[in-house]
């Protein structure tokens, strides 16, 4: 979400005309029209009524605009579009109204109805009764939103002045917006503003552009539970035109912020408030630090917000705000996170020095578990000419990379648009990778995706190169090295996109993103996968977290090509932490104990038979039974098999145990495998065993078992299998292995929550317990 900047109406192609009509569905009744009349007061929650009795509340579509909010309700959507459930999340959710915009329509182009000028164009405007000045405390808008779909590009809160002839002026303001998809969840969110003179609200639901392949492909932008209250119950939110809006000076502190509307200094202080210096006119204040006499170098003063009720772990916070930092004399400016139960304050902003005569916009991740305070520190500096002000300070859901990037060092927080922030390839000396990450702009990659700090083509992401001599599993790695240091679990997100646009009839190979954790800077280091997703996920940016447990730990992303031969896409951008035990999303990104697809090694599981005996292995490029290719990506190596010449059956047996998988609330779970048979004899045999380690002594259960006399050797190919595992106690699953002349090759387990049919029908057999040895 980012501030925009003033546009003409006339570049969206809106025009002034007779007044609007509500919006609707032709189901409604007198007993509506009246219920509708009624409800004109935006000081109270419009939550758009149910779906048999939906109501606008005297917002309405802006005359001139060819496409339309419309009216709907769960109990609609799959006819008419929209979410399937309103905002209020209760048993009745699905009756609940609420008002969308379905992005994949298109306008007819230019006709005159009624005297009023349809125009062509790409988005749709709902607005609020006329407004009066909001007064010096301003006006806190309330709503929920929704985005989804691949037509859907944004939502935005407008500001348009209405001029004393009543219509609206050439220019607006953008005070709220949002370019990311929600997940199918409503997000509540709150802006506040002040501005005095008459004015309406506007919703602008976004649409992709007329040429955008996506514009044709379903979607929505839904709006609910709109309300414009008091400013006051913006809370956390000021723009210091009215005074505090309940921050308030600590008392263990040097001194006072103050209140401005422009400087007495032309060397140091701003001469306008935020907005005046961005959109021009008169009204507007701002909070500063008075630098001058009787400050000494040191002084600091502490403003700090109203307590907080904990974020939930998986709902960070943005804190936005601007600042003036112009003088020789400046100091600096911190913000502190301050832990009210555990009486503890964490720095998590700070910048010092001049950084010009202009407001700049800053922002950083709020998350805590306890109740919390926000507090603005500033400190002068070496002298009197070091004032430093701040003004519209405002929190909206979701986690943003600290902006300025030097506001944090070490933080690990990178938007890519100056640098890579710290984060680097693998050097030379070290290197167990093939190819390298690249820092790109939208502009130069041969796709249509653009960056996700911006969302244009100018801004920067970073992309996994390509080779001139590239096989299937050619890896880059990028990783962290002088994070500051925590000492409490902390969560990673960060944006990305995996797009095959093609995929031929083999399925998807496009590759895989990983991020690993590893708890040492040597090369030998053990690395542990935290978060992981394989080939095609879609063409959009989508959001993703993963849980740092050990918050020193190095990270790496790393980036694996799988062998299709199309242009396919993997990238990533804004890469935040904030504190707290988050959960992985998306959630098909887990790691589970035990999975595996032995891209690098065994994940942890291990031979169980001596050392002189045969085991299983990793299949290289050189030594790999019948030329059979990884099953993953097509690679040369990266599965496990074993490879047997024996006399008799049984003779050599190998095992192969994974580490320990603890028992969980799931009574059971489907353990997933692809296996490939080969050798010239018949008689060799798989099977999955389980091992209970709740049991004094390790009971074994077999599973699954397979013969190769059921099997077609000929020509080793890769073939799904499955079973049912029971969860419930600690376990290892063990492979076993017997064969006269061959083996089998494994590869790609994986365990998903609930119980599976047996695969092959071939290998079910009934529940037998076996001594462990």
């Amino acid at each position: 979400m980012k501030t925009w900047c003033i546009i003409s109406l006339a570049y969206l192609g809106l025009v002034v005309g007779k007044p609007a009509t509500d919006v609707g569905l032709p189901l409604k009744t007198s007993t509506t029209t009246k219920t509708r009349n009624r409800r004109q007061d935006t000081s109270e929650v419009c939550d758009f009524g149910t779906d048999t009795d939906l109501i606008m509340c005297g917002w309405t579509n802006r005359n001139g605009s060819a496409l339309r909010w419309e009216l709907g309700a769960g109990t609609l959507s799959n006819w008419l579009g929209g979410p399937t459930k309103d905002a209020s999340g209760g048993e009745e959710a699905e009756k609940g109204g609420y008002v969308f915009f379905e992005t994949s329509l298109l306008a007819a182009p230019v006709m005159r109805v009624d005297d009023i000028t349809i125009r062509e164009g790409q988005n749709a405007y709902m607005e609020s009764p006329m407004l009066s000045s909001t007064g010096p405390e301003g006006k806190c808008i309330g709503f929920s939103f929704s985005l989804d779909g691949l037509s859907a590009s944004g939502l935005r809160v407008v500001l348009q002045p209405v001029g004393k002839d009543g219509r609206p002026e050439s220019f607006f303001r953008v005070l709220w917006g949002s370019k990311d998809p929600t997940n199918k969840i409503w997000v509540y969110s709150e802006v506040l503003y002040t501005y005095n003179r008459n004015h309406q609200i506007v919703f602008e639901g976004i649409a992709k552009d007329l040429p955008d392949p996506h514009r044709k492909y379903r979607g929505y932008v839904a709006v609910d539970n709109i309300v414009i209250k008091p400013g006051s119950e913006c809370r956390g939110h000021c723009t210091f035109e009215g005074g505090f809006c309940g921050w308030i000076n600590e008392e263990n502190d040097d001194f006072d912020w103050s209140l401005g509307r422009g400087s007495r200094n032309p060397s140091t202080g701003p001469a306008t408030d935020r907005s005046s210096f961005m959109y021009g006119g008169m009204e507007g204040g701002y909070a500063f630090i008075d630098s001058s006499y009787p400050r000494r170098p040191g002084d600091v003063a502490k403003l700090s917000s109203q307590e907080f009720e904990p974020t939930g772990p998986d709902t960070p916070l943005c804190l936005r705000f601007w600042t003036h930092m112009f003088g020789n004399g400046v100091g600096t400016l911190s913000v502190l996170l301050s832990d009210t139960r555990e009486r503890q304050d964490q720095e998590i902003w700070s910048l010092t020095g001049e950084a010009g005569n202009a407001w700049y916009q800053a922002e950083v991740s709020v998350s805590s578990s306890n109740n919390y305070k926000i507090v603005l520190m500033g400190k002068v500096g070496k002298n009197n000419l070091g004032d430093i002000a701040i003004d519209d300070i405002s929190l909206t859901p979701g986690s943003c990379p600290t902006a300025p990037q030097i506001a944090a060092p070490g933080s690990g927080d990178c938007t890519f648009e100056v640098d890579e922030c710290g984060w680097s390839n693998v050097v030379s000396r070290e290197r167990m990778d093939d190819i390298d990450w690249e820092r790109t702009s939208g502009q130069s990659v041969r796709t249509t995706a653009r960056d996700h700090t911006l969302g244009t083509e100018k801004g920067y992401l970073m992309t996994l190169a390509r080779s001139t001599v590239q096989r299937p599993g050619t890896r880059a790695w990028f990783t962290s090295r002088d994070l500051k240091p925590s000492i409490s679990t902390r969560c990673l997100s960060f944006w990305f996109i995996m797009n095959e646009p093609f995929i031929d009839n083999a399925g998807p190979s496009l590759g895989a993103l990983t991020i690993y954790t590893k708890s040492g800077m040597e090369s030998d280091a053990p690395m542990k996968p935290v978060w992981r997703l394989y080939n095609h996920q879609g063409p959009e940016w989508q959001y993703a977290q993963a849980l740092i447990q050990d918050p020193n730990d190095m990270i790496i992303i790393e980036g694996i090509w799988g062998s299709s031969r199309s242009n396919g896409f993997i990238a990533f951008d804004d890469i935040t932490f904030f504190g707290g035990s988050c959960s992985t999303m998306p959630s098909g990104a887990m790691v589970r104990t035990g999975e595996c697809r032995f891209e690098r090694d065994m994940c942890g599981w291990k031979n169980a038979t001596e050392k002189s005996s045969p085991s299983w292995r990793m299949a290289t490029s050189t030594r790999r039974p019948a030329n059979l290719a990884d099953k993953t990506f097509g690679s040369p190596d990266g599965y496990i098999y074993y490879d047997l010449f024996n006399q008799m059956l049984g003779s050599n047996m190998v095992r192969l145990a994974s580490p320990l998988i603890q028992g969980s609330e799931e009574q059971q779970i489907c353990l997933s495998f692809w296996y490939a048979a080969f050798g010239a004899g018949d008689s060799a045999l798989m099977q999955v065993i389980r091992q209970d380690n709740s049991s004094s002594n390790n009971e074994m259960e077999k599973i699954w078992s397979l013969e190769v006399k059921n099997v077609d050797t000929t020509r080793p190919l890769w073939m799904p299998a499955q079973v049912t595992v029971d969860s419930n106690t600690d376990f290892h699953i063990i492979l076993e292995g017997q064969a006269t002349n061959g083996g089998f090759a494994v590869d790609d387990i994986t365990f998903t929550p609930g119980s599976c049919p047996t695969r092959p029908e071939k290998a079910e057999i009934k529940s037998q317990e076996l001594q462990s040895t």
